[in-house]
């Protein structure tokens, strides 16, 4: 006997997402939610976070975002927005419930930290930002300054520091940095190998909205199409430390799942020395970070926005053999093996991750309905 059809772990967009398109179906479910609130994720995100996609590609599944939001909502606007929708279809969650384990036996079942459930389907839609990825080098430990991961970086006035290192250069790292050198703050990245780097709009269109245009047509083609106006856009940043990836952003995306830098004005505090732009990380002594140019600089506080793992390894015993050797499923895969398991929010776009969402959702509650 099971408790229902389907169990949905997690209660952010996703597992919003897919409740409605089952509900909207007819299907039973469960949904499951280690946190005390929906959308657990974005409460804890930094102050300052905004989506970087029009709010017309950011809506779930039969409810646009308000009218009077802004053109791209903040992170407050998204909990409302989800919180609006949860409320609005009436689902139900089960808060401070975490699954610890799901394994097939002759159905699936999952242990949670309230007991054994069972169902024909599950839907892990805890998606890609679950464990935050913490890079080591020689003399970490001994760092005298603050070290957090941007998981727990609220705003510059909080952070209380002079003088900030931000490792990475991902959108939290080009955000945070941004933020503080605006604040007032030293700021400097360090900045491991070659990225790539997107405006938020050209000639007043989004970037995700020119993304959308083009899914049609050959990643690659549309790196190359796109690489003389991005060049033109950004110009020659080596000069300032910024190498550019080869092959584009896209390829970037589907090749080695890297998210481009949307650039909301990190690039030009760069370019004007109000960010500096260093190397990856060599070793630290106290206060002192050294990096692999042989160039050194002091600083009170270090940022890692060096992104997260999806950290499903904790949940699955057969992870190792199911996704060989991988962090999770392959892109766009939402039920790898056809067995029951699905995966929803697990892919990196450049149309708008909560677009693909509910796109992924309607598939995901289709095929369990046909069944």
């Amino acid at each position: 006997m099971t408790d229902a059809e389907t169990i949905i772990i997690g209660a952010g967009p996703a597992g919003l997402a897919c409740a409605v398109a089952l509900q909207a179906r007819g299907r039973s479910f469960v949904v499951l939610e280690k946190g005390d609130t929906l959308a657990a994720a974005w409460h804890h995100h930094y102050d300052r976070l905004r989506l970087h996609t029009h709010k017309r590609h950011s809506a779930l599944p039969g409810m646009p975002m308000p009218r009077h939001f802004p053109r791209y909502p903040s992170r407050l606007q998204v909990i409302e927005y989800l919180e609006t929708y949860s409320s609005s279809n009436d689902i139900e969650v089960r808060f401070g419930v975490r699954a610890t384990t799901i394994r097939k036996n002759d159905t699936w079942t999952v242990e949670s930290s309230d007991g054994t459930l069972k169902a024909t389907n599950v839907i892990v839609a805890t998606g890609l930002a679950n464990t935050p990825i913490r890079p080591v080098w020689e003399g970490r430990e001994l760092f005298a300054g603050k070290l957090l991961h941007s998981s727990e970086f609220t705003n510059a006035a909080a952070l209380a520091a002079k003088r900030l290192l931000v490792v990475g250069f991902g959108n939290s790292a080009g955000e945070i940095a941004l933020e503080c050198a605006e604040a007032g703050l030293d700021v400097a990245m360090a900045v491991r190998g070659p990225v790539s780097v997107v405006p938020l709009e050209l000639f007043g269109v989004t970037s995700a909205s020119i993304a959308i245009a083009q899914r049609f047509l050959p990643y690659r083609l549309v790196d190359a199409m796109n690489a003389p106006i991005l060049s033109l856009r950004f110009g020659d940043l080596g000069k300032f430390g910024v190498e550019r990836a080869k092959g584009g952003p896209l390829t970037g995306i589907i090749e080695r799942g890297r998210t481009p830098l949307i650039n909301i004005g990190t690039i030009e505090r760069i370019r004007s020395g109000d960010i500096k732009v260093f190397p990856a990380i060599s070793n630290s002594q106290a206060r002192r970070v050294n990096f692999v140019d042989g160039r050194s600089d002091m600083f009170d506080a270090i940022v890692l926005a060096t992104g997260y793992r999806p950290g499903l390894d904790a949940l699955l015993p057969d992870f190792a053999e199911r996704f060989a050797g991988a962090d999770g499923p392959a892109r766009g895969a939402l039920q790898p093996a056809n067995d029951g398991l699905y995966f929803c929010g697990f892919t990196a776009v450049p149309t708008g991750l909560l677009r693909e969402i509910g796109l992924e959702a309607e598939k995901v509650a289709a095929s369990i309905a046909g069944k």
